[in-house]
């Protein structure tokens, strides 16, 4: 790839730059769905009269949807930053208690229909070297509200699909993910045992029924005889190391492994922490699905689980501000 004298946009400036292009009026003939912007360098560039070459390319949808079309962009030499533009809906942070964050992320209706949404326009910005604006301007605000920082790729950095497949797009590494491979064998777990709980009209599963369940006795079969708790403690960290998040990238890459993997392209192009958000962003989280059994199992079998859960040092409380892999939290109400 041809190397380019570009200037540097250190997360300040790309700051200014999304909060600019944010205010601008819309394009005619842009849509609703998510668009990719490709910002090359000018001279000059002038952000509030479009005297750049702004390139701009739909994406027909959100999420995986998206990703399929950017795993086969390449980024241009000239790029400066690339960015996406979405819109959606938003709620004030104070009316956010009541919105059920699993369902939206599922389905997508229940923000839409909140008695207090707004039209919410975002446009979520990469420089080459690294750094992340996230500018979002609601319906009724005067000036978008920004958030910049320097290292996009750090921890604790906006992630998701579109955040983390812009920054692929660039050649440049996504955070690490938290969530261990231990954490996604017990959700697959947990939402098995709550899917056939809840399909019982008359006793409740026994402990043998809940741990046939599990991902690894099924991966076993006969071949081992599970009966304790602290035998399928070591079953669950066995499948996790065998069956971690490279594994499961490569399975992924070659077209095998569970329905839920993303596709060969998209695997391929994904690093670690993209992979495993990916992955995650398919499933409920742990703490929701272990909220399902509550009532449908009996204490004892449920103390059971939850002492698995304990022994691989999972934790299945809800956060304080639910959000799932991959989905930004409510942004605060605008400043009027």
């Amino acid at each position: 790839m041809e190397k380019l004298d570009l200037p540097h946009l250190d997360a300040d400036a790309l700051g200014e730059l999304a909060s600019a292009l944010l205010r601008l009026p819309a394009r005619p003939g842009w849509p609703e769905t998510p668009f990719l912007l490709a910002l090359p360098w000018g001279d000059p560039w002038r952000v509030d009269d479009l005297g750049f070459d702004l390139e701009a390319l739909a994406l027909c949808g959100g999420g995986n949807e998206a990703l399929e079309v950017l795993c086969h962009q390449q980024a241009k030499p000239e790029w400066v930053a690339v960015g996406v533009v979405i819109e959606g809906w938003t709620v004030p942070r104070a009316a956010a208690d009541d919105v059920d964050w699993r369902t939206l992320h599922r389905n997508g209706p229940t923000l839409g229909v909140h008695p207090q949404r707004r039209r919410v326009r975002t446009l979520h910005l990469v420089g080459r070297a690294g750094p992340v604006a996230l500018a979002l301007l609601a319906e009724g605000a005067d000036e978008p509200e920004v958030h910049a920082t320097a290292d996009g790729g750090a921890e604790g950095s906006p992630t998701g699909p579109l955040p983390d497949g812009l920054r692929r797009l660039l050649g440049l590494s996504t955070p690490p993910c938290p969530v261990p491979p231990l954490e996604m064998w017990a959700s697959l777990w947990l939402a098995a045992v709550a899917g056939c709980a809840s399909r019982r009209q008359r006793l409740p599963l026994s402990w043998d029924a809940v741990v046939a369940l599990h991902p690894g006795a099924q991966m076993l079969g006969d071949a081992v005889d599970i009966k304790s708790v602290d035998h399928l403690i070591v079953v669950g960290r066995v499948l996790a190391r065998a069956k971690g998040w490279d594994a499961l990238q490569m399975a992924a890459v070659t077209g095998e492994g569970p329905a839920f993997l993303p596709s060969p392209q998209v695997a391929a192009w994904a690093d670690a922490g993209m992979f495993a958000r990916l992955v995650l962003r398919e499933l409920d989280p742990l703490w929701a699905v272990r909220r399902d059994l509550d009532g449908r199992l009996t204490p004892r079998v449920l103390a059971q689980v939850d002492a698995a859960l304990t022994a691989w040092n999972l934790d299945a409380v809800p956060p304080g501000q639910p959000t799932l892999a991959g989905t930004y939290a409510p942004p605060p109400e605008p400043a009027a």
